[in-house]
């Protein structure tokens, strides 16, 4: 018994993320429609694909659930697998979250349980009589809950950024190949973080690294050669997928096109509001912070990643069917995920190194983080009365 106690115990705060995480997705499959519910999608789409004798592109995720669903099965085929899946992928990120910030912050578990908890929940601010019923799309969020191959690539991301960050403080070839090795991980559940990653990491590399040429050439090197597995992957995507001739018609096939704010102006009505409502903590982090903060790698590199992550988004788009599904977007959660993070440990760092005093800085920016805390709880639990994930 007194084992049972211990377990739970050293174990609570990992054991209430994971029954958040599993009650929500759990109420999503059960009560969400398929049209309007990326995860029911792409349970479907694999379905159509395995009926037809092939399977989807990228495989990871569907590879994933998949094979769990020959060992697991409750009423429905891919419902079970794909629930407890993307709440352990869900579970794993925050559980590296957590590892990231006891690094940085000496702080007690309960603390920063919390810390990592909240930053779970950032949302952008939303206004009613502004924004409509567009509470994320034409805005830019860290905390997404319905897309399952983002969910499940979320916290190999996370790995990739810490090796990375590993390999900037020590420049050993294991932390270049633990970084390639990550790399094709993720192209294989979805390619979408590379998108900023691949220009960022020898930008980042040539800016503070620019004496060091075996570095760079490192860093360079390893970039195009992912460069090169990205572009054979967006050949298998959209040139070489079989299904692509049987589901849609000619018109209807994408492809990649420079078409500037193409998605972003169609979901977003107010394009500076939404910025100012999407980077309120960060426009108040960098007034008081930022002059020091960029000399901090994790922050520096989350936010080259942030501007690559945005750059994407805002001048790539789709033809065809897939135009407005904003598929150049999925990369800005995760590096902006990263971005706050690095902001709660600078600020929590900062707190600390000062005796814990409150001051005008740190009132502010608390203010305005737990404003964006309260507004991803209320679209958390949007998610339950409105049934709505736009």
């Amino acid at each position: 018994m007194s084992r049972l106690v211990g377990f739970f115990d050293r174990w609570k705060y990992d054991l209430l993320v994971l029954g958040m995480y599993f009650f929500t997705l759990a109420y999503m499959i059960k009560y969400y429609d398929v049209q309007s519910f990326d995860i029911k999608v792409h349970n479907f789409l694999l379905l159509d694909y395995l009926q037809e004798g092939y399977f989807p592109s990228p495989p990871g995720y569907y590879t994933a659930i998949f094979l769990l669903d020959l060992l697991i099965w409750y009423k429905y085929p891919l419902v079970l697998s794909a629930l407890v899946i993307l709440t352990a992928s869900f579970w794993w990120k925050y559980r590296i979250s957590f590892s990231m910030m006891e690094t940085h912050l000496q702080i007690q578990q309960p603390f920063l349980f919390l810390l990592t908890a909240s930053i779970l929940f950032l949302s952008p601010i939303y206004i009613p009589s502004i924004d409509g019923s567009y509470w994320y799309l034409g805005k830019f969020t860290p905390t997404i809950w319905h897309n399952s191959t983002l969910i499940a690539s979320f916290p190999f991301c996370l790995l990739l950024f810490r090796q990375t960050l590993r390999w900037f403080a020590s420049p050993e070839k294991k932390y270049l190949w633990q970084i390639l090795g990550l790399s094709l991980v993720i192209m294989l559940i979805k390619p979408s973080f590379m998108f900023c990653f691949i220009p960022a990491f020898p930008v980042f590399t040539l800016i503070h690294f620019a004496k060091e040429k075996s570095r760079w050439a490192g860093a360079i090197g390893t970039s195009l050669v992912l460069l090169l597995i990205l572009y054979l992957e967006k050949r298998w995507i959209f040139d070489l997928d079989p299904m692509i001739e049987k589901m849609y018609a000619p018109e209807e096939r994408s492809s990649v096109i420079i078409n500037p704010l193409r998605v972003h102006l169609h979901y977003s009505k107010e394009p500076w509001f939404d910025a100012i409502t999407s980077f309120s903590t960060t426009l108040i982090f960098l007034i008081f912070w930022g002059k020091n903060a960029f000399k901090f790698p994790f922050f520096s590199f989350s936010s080259i990643l942030l501007i690559f992550a945005l750059a994407v988004y805002l001048i790539f788009s789709e033809t065809g069917f897939r135009e407005l599904h904003g598929n150049f977007y999925w990369q800005i959660p995760i590096a902006l995920f990263l971005h706050y993070l690095s902001m709660v440990i600078w600020v929590g760092r900062d707190f600390i190194e000062k005796g814990k005093k409150i001051s005008i800085p740190f009132l502010l920016f608390g203010l305005m983080y737990l404003t964006q805390v309260g507004f991803g709880l209320a679209y958390w639990h949007r998610l339950f009365v409105g049934h709505a994930l736009n």
